[in-house]
């Protein structure tokens, strides 16, 4: 098993079920799971972010096994509209992209440029300042320009989400990259994480540990 501490941010390799005792400790959840879609790029280059496909993402079982088990906690998942939504969603968030980004089916002539985001549990925080429809530009889809994770959060958003989210420990249980751990560090917030990839625990610990080390600069 390997963990990895950078500040206040603690970093697991491996199976999230695993270190369910660690994620339990949270105040709260924000995350990116699989979203149970079978999703597969149809226009894969070497330019474009794709991947033969999601491990987890054959049904949503994984995801829901992990949040009944942080049951109680405020929690922020983002989602798919073509999967069942989490047990106990009580309200769900539109991520609006904006129209850069989305093939989708081609004969169909708009772009699918929006997720869900669902709202669980109870305990958040902050004035209601926001509508349901949250807009930000998404990452750059090619991965010479600098995207991490062929399924990454802008920071801005998950920084946004952040707020809403009570002080303390918060835990991300499919960790991915680790955007959420860099919106964390950024704000200052304890943070907890898993990932199951290797490649993507690492680029995960590079990236948060530039995002502390920039924390300290600007200290």
């Amino acid at each position: 098993m390997r963990i990895e501490h950078i500040g206040r941010a603690t970093l697991y390799l491996g199976d999230c079920t695993d270190h369910l005792p660690a994620l339990q400790a949270a105040a709260g959840v924000l995350t990116d799971p699989p979203f149970g879609i079978s999703y597969r790029s149809g226009f894969a280059t070497d330019a474009l972010w794709s991947e033969e496909g999601i491990k987890g993402d054959n049904s949503p079982a994984m995801r829901d096994y992990v949040l009944a088990r942080l049951h109680g906690k405020p929690m922020l998942v983002f989602g798919s509209w073509k999967a069942p939504r989490p047990h106990g969603t009580r309200a769900v968030l539109i991520w609006d992209k904006g129209p850069a980004l989305g093939m989708g089916a081609l004969d169909i002539p708009w772009k699918p440029s929006t997720e869900e985001i669902y709202v669980i549990g109870k305990g958040f925080v902050g004035s209601r300042d926001e509508g349901a429809v949250l807009m930000c530009p998404p990452v750059q889809s090619m991965a010479k320009n600098g995207r991490s994770h062929p399924n990454e959060k802008p920071v801005a958003l998950l920084q946004r989400l952040l707020r809403k989210l009570p002080d303390g420990l918060i835990a991300d249980p499919f960790m991915g990259s680790g955007s959420t751990g860099v919106a964390c560090v950024t704000a200052g917030r304890p943070f907890i994480g898993c990932e199951l990839d290797e490649r993507y625990f690492d680029i995960a610990c590079r990236r948060i540990e530039d995002a502390q080390r920039q924390g300290r600069l600007v200290a």
